[in-house]
């Protein structure tokens, strides 16, 4: 019997690329919308689109637009 690996950090990367290559070139708007449009079982863009729908309330309710990007950078 042999033992099959778990290989996460395969997997992790592997996911990045696929979101980076359907959101490269998007701006930050364009970026939450395809979030919003993407299905909710996968709990790592649920965590995104509540993260991201959050950083849009704060800014519009200061009114400030940049506050979202650096909202988002200074993020952990």
């Amino acid at each position: 019997m042999t033992k099959q690996k778990f290989d996460a950090v395969a997997l992790m990367r592997a996911a990045r690329d696929k979101i980076s290559a359907e959101t490269e070139g998007m701006t930050l708007e364009e970026e939450i919308a395809w979030l919003a449009s993407q299905p909710l079982d996968d709990p790592f863009l649920l965590r995104l689109r509540d993260r991201a729908a959050q950083q849009a309330d704060a800014a519009d309710r200061l009114g400030r637009r940049d506050f979202k990007i650096k909202a988002y950078l200074d993020e952990p």
